[in-house]
């Protein structure tokens, strides 16, 4: 018995021994899991709340990756356009200059009326008429003869020779009190009034812009030498590598650079944009009507030039009038080509007077 007893005391030693150790396994196993689990929730409470704590999303790098090149290219095409916009600018206003044609206000040409609030013995002879003509073609000369017959005296009289107001300007009551003048916006009356167009030889009226404008054959600075050479370099943009030359202490433009210079604006399609005094004639008082319509279309030296601006603005003149006294007298700018040409001169002459002279051409002969 007592064998007996001792040997049923060892077997539950050892069950229980074996009954232990996988008990104390699994407790070492499952607090391995805890804590993993509690490092888990740990990280996930940082990458949750941490980015909360300072009010911002969570990060997703590949989409803030993706989201700042695409504002660098932002950024980029922006800096590019701002620098573009400089000359890109006058581009767009041309090509919308074309299409719109009609709608561009105001023209160059004027419309004329007999002053309505002024008593004169001459506005009763003076009608309605539109009247135009382009700088460099003899406008001073013209408005002054018009000036002669609807005031009735010679504008030498005025003592306004030189300096404002400008003879040139119609709409100035100083000078022109016996008619009204506007630029003409309203077309659809034209054929009811009758017109007036001087125009000039269209390479003739180039040569003389350089001449009295831009030239550097000459040690005096002219009045436009400051105006106008910025005016045209800036207008032909960066992509010219024609500078003005200041050896004379003021800017201008040699002859070649200066029919380069106008070669290049014209070939940008910017023609349109150019000062009165470069603008070719098919864009200036014929840009909304054609000559054809127009009564009366002549050079400065038309033999019936006077007697046909008296029939177009009197009731009692007639155009039908030929003599000595129906030619305009030119006083200024009566300037002929008398320089030698390059062969590449005469091409860019040629080529940015095409379209006038296939315009102007029956006109000019006449």
């Amino acid at each position: 018995m007592g064998a007996l007893r001792q040997r049923r005391e060892r077997d539950n030693i050892s069950v229980t021994a074996n009954t232990t150790t996988p008990i104390l396994g699994r407790r070492r196993s499952s607090g391995s899991t805890i804590s993993k689990l509690v490092l888990a929730i740990g990280t996930l409470v940082m990458i949750v709340a941490v980015p909360m704590l300072y009010n911002m999303p969570t990060p997703d790098l590949q989409t803030s990756s993706a989201q700042k090149q695409k504002n660098d290219v932002t950024v980029k095409k922006d800096t590019n356009d701002v620098a573009a916009s400089e000359y890109e600018s006058p581009k767009r206003e041309e090509g919308d200059a074309k299409t719109n044609q009609k709608a561009a206000e105001p023209s160059i040409a004027w419309e004329v009326v007999p002053a309505a609030d002024h008593v004169d013995a001459t506005i009763a002879e003076l009608k309605p008429a539109t009247l135009c003509t382009c700088a460099k073609c003899g406008s001073t000369s013209l408005w002054e003869e018009l000036f002669a017959i609807v005031e009735g005296k010679s504008f030498k009289s005025m003592n306004w020779n030189t300096g404002p107001p400008w003879i040139h300007d119609l709409s100035n009551k100083k000078l022109w009190t016996n008619i009204e003048a506007k630029r003409k916006t309203d077309w659809s009356n034209f054929k009811d009034q009758d017109s007036f167009a001087l125009i000039r030889d269209p390479k003739d009226r180039i040569m003389s812009a350089w001449k009295s404008k831009v030239t550097c054959d000459t040690d005096k600075e002219i009045r436009g030498h400051r105006i106008f050479v910025p005016e045209l370099l800036n207008l032909v943009g960066p992509s010219s590598n024609i500078t003005a030359r200041t050896d004379k202490g003021f800017p201008c433009l040699d002859l070649s650079d200066y029919l380069a210079v106008l070669s290049q604006i014209h070939g940008q399609g910017r023609e349109g944009l150019l000062n009165s005094h470069f603008l070719p004639q098919h864009l200036g008082c014929f840009k909304d009507v054609p000559p054809s319509m127009w009564t009366v279309v002549t050079t400065i030296s038309g033999p019936n030039a006077l007697c046909s601006l008296k029939s177009v603005v009197s009731k009692s003149a007639n155009m039908s009038n030929t003599d000595d006294g129906c030619q305009i007298m030119i006083k200024t700018h009566n300037y002929t080509r008398n320089v030698d040409l390059s062969r590449a001169d005469e091409d860019i002459l040629d080529r940015i007077t095409i379209k006038e002279y296939e315009m102007l051409r029956k006109y000019l002969d006449a």
